[in-house]
């Protein structure tokens, strides 16, 4: 029963929240008719657990609902309950005497709140049932309770499907259609993350996401517990098929997609017209579907087959197998078409050969596919074999790009210590790929000792893949921070290139141009840099995203170069290659670094973005990642959040707790963290503390264990602080004229600039110190840069206030403004308004700026009085006990609104409902200043 169901899922997290409070607000509207609202899904998109969440808001609030469900068994009926409560409302309806004429159910008399019936499953109902549902659609009288049915879009039968059309159309009707969910979604709907590959085969339905988990969970454990219930749930819907309609859906499960009906018949052993027949009725039950082109067929979807043929029977399954084998290979089907049934027949142990090679064809689209072919060979061929090392190295691939570090690794180890006559090249080139996964990740460095093995064998020397090998380690060794070596990396070239290999010639090009950086030769590492992109821009997406680690370096050495533009343009393209070609691995430090291009661009909403996409593909397993992404999000936060927000820093501070765990502070997340806070500082007008932050980073102030493209940056911001605070400047000064002179890239002599400007100040020479400032913010607005040119404007504008030069400064200050504003960097332009004593007079905030911080508010203004009341209790630190003994209520009363707190504030935690409240605060301050 749907009550059960109910129960079942009344723990989970409620993840489609918009379509929830539609939903609420639908079946509270005051007035005496009800409506029809239809909320259409796929199997398993979550309509069950939308709807028992609308009934469990209901019954905390004392109003009636009274849910059905209906089941294929009931169509043959001459009245399901469905039809004997609608029956017996009109029979009351009559007896009460009125002339009004009743549809459905008629309200009660003593209930001034209108009723709701619920009716899952309505697509199943007997015609009866439908067509009064139709009449409630129509309004043909109006009903007088709303009435909510539960569909999915291709079993709904059509005169019904019409009616909710029409009358939507017309707004009689409403209809509610639940997509895919996204990422945010599926990870918040699960206490365990759910890697990218699993929420890519689950398309974005959540029952395919679970049922997927629980696969994993159990191939892991070794036990079947936690897929019963799926495989319950697959049980109850084709529980009432025919015999020949069971083996005809059997066979579509063994044969999975584009499959015609004379296969079907042979693999199921059914007469060809029976399984006509049987195809016809699967289709209309929605259990088989028509392929998009021509007239084949497919199982409805990929975990819906996986769990049926968890219950076939395995001898039956095994001989399906081998029928399919033999039909397909008469046809001359590709390995990629035959590699299932080679896995899964009865024959397998003499086609591991033709096993393995079908993995290799079919692991360019379907990762996961090839590793469930290739786990089963393992244990029939031992590691010394040709085709067992064969075998290794393939799944070692194919782990590698699904991120699973330490099972690639152990294979690649198997395979080496075997003593297996294998192909060194084939060796080297899995090692190299190994390697660069484990740069990506920011894993251990297990294989760099084995990379240069190879890379001293003189028979790989002349080989085509030992400038792969040049790559992966230069790679490496640019991951670990340092620079690889110039004269091996220049050979490594000459041999990519002689060897057209235009991909590895573009990743040693960024090689190059990261050296030619730290080698202060800006105008050779540019010029190599773009080599680089050229070589990348005419390579084809299929060879790229064997190398998209070359698309990295380009990327790194383009925003070393203050070539933010560039870096974003092959970053990004980086990460579409990643997401289409199903590289998950990739996806974390792509996207950060596409957040750092983003941000040095001023495209602060982008940045945040990009690291919000970082922190959810990087939580699942690589905290390394996952921390530099909470960084750059409260990096790009510190300037456009509300004034006061507190956002930025309270994402530092995790930042900093995070990389703190790891023990390790390679990427620079650290310091970015550090930055933020200091800012923090600086911004609330504690300038010694920002000092204080920033040299406790560094370890003094030579920034030696900052990376080297954060330095001038934390040399300017201490000479900054240090102005406010009254603390010499020359040390910080000076090391930052330093660095710029041996690193003369356009952000490094901007940020020098800076400094000038400021140690003038000090030394009493303003009007210097505005040349400076004026010098710098050219030498940002050069390459792109507008929140630092607009800052750099902001301090010029103080300084011509020093010299009593107001209206010069006012206009320096509404320029700088309106740069700020394009970028939505609200605290800066808090921050500008403060240098001249008051808020730029510049235009409007552009829309979605302003929109967003409204947009804020009205979530918070949606709370009721006692809402308010009881988040600024429980943000107080108060318990739930005092709370409830201080407003005399029940503490379950206190737990039901602090649930609707939490689900319109868009939070899940006490610490983050302060920060809205704050949020909220903060933005009332700022929407009166502006």
């Amino acid at each position: 029963m749907y009550e059960d169901r109910l129960t079942d899922t009344a723990s989970t997290r409620v993840v489609r929240t918009a379509e929830l409070d539609l939903l609420l607000s639908l079946t509270q509207e005051p007035g005496s008719e009800g409506r029809l609202i239809a909320v259409l899904g796929e199997p398993g998109s979550g309509k069950t657990h939308l709807l028992s969440a609308l009934v469990r808001e209901r019954q905390w609030t004392a109003l009636p609902a009274t849910v059905y469900r209906c089941s294929s068994g009931d169509r043959e009926r001459a009245m399901n309950a469905v039809r004997k409560l609608l029956w017996r409302a009109r029979r009351a309806g009559e007896r009460e005497g009125g002339d009004r004429p009743v549809i459905g159910l008629a309200r009660r008399r003593h209930r001034p709140d209108r009723e709701l019936v619920v009716i899952e499953d309505a697509h199943l109902a007997d015609d009866q049932t439908i067509g009064e549902l139709v009449g409630i659609a129509a309004g043909d009288p109006a009903p007088l309770v709303d009435v909510i049915v539960s569909l999915r879009p291709r079993q709904t039968p059509d005169r019904l499907a019409e009616a909710v059309s029409v009358t939507t159309a017309f707004g009689r009707t409403v209809r509610i259609e639940l997509g895919p969910l996204d990422d945010e979604q599926m990870l918040a709907m699960s206490p365990v993350p759910a890697p990218y590959e699993l929420r890519h085969r689950s398309g974005g339905n959540p029952f395919n996401l679970r049922a997927l988990q629980a696969m994993e969970h159990g191939a892991r454990s070794g036990g079947d517990g936690a897929l019963a219930p799926y495989e319950f749930a697959v049980m109850s819907e084709v529980r009432d098929l025919a015999p020949a309609e069971r083996y005809a859906l059997h066979a579509a499960a063994i044969l999975r997609s584009r499959f015609d009906t004379d296969l079907l018949a042979e693999v199921a052993e059914l007469d060809p017209l029976v399984a006509s027949a049987a195809l016809r009725r699967l289709v209309r039950r929605d259990l088989v579907r028509v392929e998009p082109v021509g007239t084949l067929f497919a199982i409805r979807d990929e975990v819906f087959g996986m769990l049926l043929r968890q219950m076939i029977d395995p001898c039956w399954a095994a001989l399906a197998h081998q029928r399919a084998l033999h039909r397909l290979s008469a046809r001359g089907q590709a390995g990629t078409q035959i590699g299932f049934h080679l896995v899964s027949s009865l024959s397998r142990s003499s086609e591991l050969a033709r096993i393995v090679d079908a993995s290799q064809e079919i692991m360019e689209t379907d990762v996961s596919e090839c590793v469930s072919w290739l786990t089963p060979v393992l244990a029939e061929a031992p590691a010394s074999t040709e085709i067992g090392a064969r075998a290794r190295l393939a799944l070692s691939t194919a782990f590698g790009r699904l991120g699973r570090m330490a099972e690639s690794r152990d294979l690649l180890f198997v395979v080496h210590e075997s003593g297996a006559a294998v192909d060194p090249a084939a060796l080297a080139e899995q090692v190299a790929f190994v390697s660069v996964v484990e740069g990506v990740l920011s894993q251990d460095v297990q294989t760099l000792d084995l990379l240069g093995d190879l890379l001293r064998r003189p028979d790989l020397r002349d080989s085509p893949v030992w400038p792969r090998l040049v790559l992966a380690r230069g790679f490496r060794v640019s991951m670990l921070g340092r620079t690889a070596g110039r004269a091996e990396t220049e050979s490594a070239l000459r041999a990519a290139r002689a060897a057209g290999d235009d991909p590895v010639a573009a990743g040693l090009l960024g090689l190059a141009a990261l050296a030619s950086i730290t080698a202060g030769n800006v105008d050779r590492a540019l010029a190599e840099a773009d080599a680089a992109a050229e070589a990348l821009d005419r390579t084809p997406e299929h060879l790229m995203a064997r190398h998209i680690e070359c698309l990295l370096l380009a990327g790194l050495a383009y925003i070393y170069l203050g070539r933010s533009a560039d870096a974003q343009r092959q970053v990004g393209r980086g990460v579409e290659i990643a997401r289409r070609r199903r590289r998950p691995f990739l996806l974390p430090t792509l996207l950060v670094l596409l957040s750092e291009a983003e941000r040095h661009l001023g495209r602060l909403r982008q940045a945040r973005d990009a690291a919000d996409a970082a922190i959810v593909e990087s939580d699942a397993g690589n905290p390394l990642r996952h921390a530099q992404a909470v960084a750059l999000k409260s990096a790009a936060e510190v300037w456009m959040q509300p004034p006061g927000s507190g956002r930025a820093k309270s994402l530092a501070q995790q930042a900093l707790a995070q990389q703190a765990l790891t023990g390790a502070h390679v990427n620079g997340s650290a310091s970015i963290a550090a930055l933020t806070l200091a800012r923090c500082a600086w911004l609330d007008g504690d300038p010694a503390h920002c000092v204080t932050l920033l040299l406790n980073e560094g370890r003094g102030a030579d920034m030696r264990v900052i990376p080297s493209g954060s330095r001038l940056t934390i040399w300017e911001t201490l000479c900054a602080a240090g102005m406010d605070a009254g603390m010499p400047l020359d040390d910080w000064a000076r090391r930052a004229q330093e660095h710029a002179r041996a690193v003369p890239v356009p952000p490094n002599l901007a940020y020098a600039a800076m400094t000038r400007g400021h140690l003038l100040r000090v030394q009493g020479s303003p009007g210097e110190a505005v040349r400076c400032y004026r010098e710098a913010a050219d030498l940002f607005a050069s390459v792109g840069m507008p929140v630092e040119q607009s800052y750099a404007l902001g301090q010029a504008a103080r300084a011509l206030g020093e010299q009593g030069r107001a209206e010069q400064a006012a206009h320096t200050v509404r320029l700088a403004a309106e740069i700020a504003r394009r970028s939505e960097a609200v605290t800066l332009l808090d921050w500008l308004g403060r240098q001249t004593g008051g808020p730029p007079a510049a235009p409007a905030p552009q829309p979605g700026a302003r929109q967003e911080m409204l947009g804020r508010l009205e979530v918070f203004g949606r709370l009721t009085h006692r809402e308010r009341e009881i988040a600024l209790l429980i943000c107080s630190g108060m318990k739930r006990r005092d709370i409830a003994d201080r407003l005399t209520i029940s503490m379950r009363t206190v737990d039901v609104h602090l649930t609707r707190i939490y689900r319109k504030a868009g939070v899940s935690s006490r610490m983050e409902l302060a920060l809205a409240i704050q949020r909220k605060t903060a933005g009332q301050e700022y929407a009166t200043r502006f």
